[in-house]
């Protein structure tokens, strides 16, 4: 049973998923999306939430029968204590290398953006110091910072405003369509990979105050406001760049930024990025939570494995990342997230229904 001292309420719940779901894969989304789906990612981007919220309601379904446990006791109820373990490791490997791929990526978007001759691994450290510093808090400090952190991405809502001012041309997403429902289902599986975050609900349930009724709602709302958010992005993107210069442009939305200007402001997409290093903290933060707490473990050791995790995410992001290493550690990455986000918590689903397991553990 979780302690009122380590638990949350679902108003704080919607700002943790919205926080671990957005960060550094928003940059590129546009691109990536629009290579299958061209002028109708937007529509991929959609189709994509849909499939969020129905895996959502999967997860719920488990985590409604064990409203007490921790997901790696869950693991453990349903496949034994040894498969279940095993489980737990899987997921705890997949959190660690996904928290290292998403400080790589910061690290190098930071290096090529801002800091061109600060070394990589000293700005991998001031970020992993402060993500090992606010982790090693409690959960509820943790939600009280990303609900604070929120207002950030409120702020990029209302800059990207200012971008209306720019040349659109609605042509490019038109017809509607016309790249076919293969590319589009093809886009939204790339837009899924920039929307995972979402798998934390499975290790923050037990956590929620009051969670036998409300967290749908609550999740529903959290996913609408993601996909809406990156719908609308995408959608911007796509009538400010043709295909073809989409095609060559990586991060699309810094790019926009840069065509902003202003009397006070001359570099808005500098501004926008210096800003933009909060929410992608979160991202981080979020991972090493969740990996910390994959692995079941007594309180008191708690501090000392965010420790361990942050150390270990380090030395990995050491590692010399050519494009071509980046992009090959992204593609295995998104092999991991298909079974760590769909098979493995069907699955339990699944074992539990048949063979009757619920919160003690009995085989009815």
């Amino acid at each position: 049973m979780i302690t009122k001292k380590y638990s949350i309420t679902k108003f704080q719940l919607f700002f943790v998923l919205i926080q671990s779901q957005i960060g550094i894969g928003l940059f590129s989304l546009p691109n990536v999306v629009q290579e299958s789906a061209k002028g109708d990612s937007w529509i991929s981007i959609i189709l994509a939430g849909a499939g969020v919220q129905f895996l959502l309601i999967v997860y719920l379904f488990l985590l409604k029968r064990f409203p007490d446990d921790e997901f790696a006791q869950i693991t453990q109820k349903i496949l034994g204590r040894t498969l279940g373990k095993i489980i737990n490791f899987f997921f705890y490997f997949y959190f660690i290398m996904t928290g290292s791929l998403s400080t790589i990526l910061m690290v190098k978007l930071i290096n090529l953006q801002l800091l061109p001759i600060t070394p990589n691994w000293m700005i991998s450290l001031l970020i992993l110091s402060a993500c090992i510093y606010l982790t090693i808090s409690n959960l509820k400090i943790i939600a009280r910072f990303f609900v604070l952190a929120f207002t950030l991405i409120i702020l990029l809502l209302f800059l990207t405003l200012f971008t209306l001012l720019l040349p659109q041309e609605i042509q490019f997403i038109l017809p509607v369509g016309n790249s076919g429902i293969k590319n589009i289902l093809i886009g939204s599986n790339s837009a899924l990979f920039s929307m995972v975050g979402f798998e934390a609900l499975l290790f923050l349930y037990s956590f929620i105050i009051h969670n036998n009724k409300g967290v749908l709602k609550t999740i529903s709302l959290a996913n609408i406001f993601v996909t809406g958010f990156y719908t609308f992005i995408v959608f911007i993107c796509l009538i400010s760049f043709s295909p073809d210069q989409l095609n060559l442009i990586r991060e699309p939305l810094i790019f926009l930024f840069r065509g902003l200007s202003f009397k006070m402001f001359a570099r808005v997409d500098l501004i926008f990025l210096s800003f933009w290093i909060v929410p992608m903290t979160t991202t981080i933060i979020a991972y090493l939570f969740l990996a910390s707490k994959s692995l079941r473990n007594e309180e008191k050791s708690y501090k000392k494995i965010v420790v361990i995790n942050g150390i270990l995410i380090f030395l990995i992001s050491l590692i010399p990342h050519t494009d071509e290493i980046t992009n090959l550690f992204t593609k295995y990455i998104s092999y991991l997230n298909y079974a760590v986000i769909y098979v493995i918590p069907v699955l339990l689903l699944i074992l539990s229904i048949i063979f009757k397991k619920h919160e003690t553990g009995e085989t009815a």
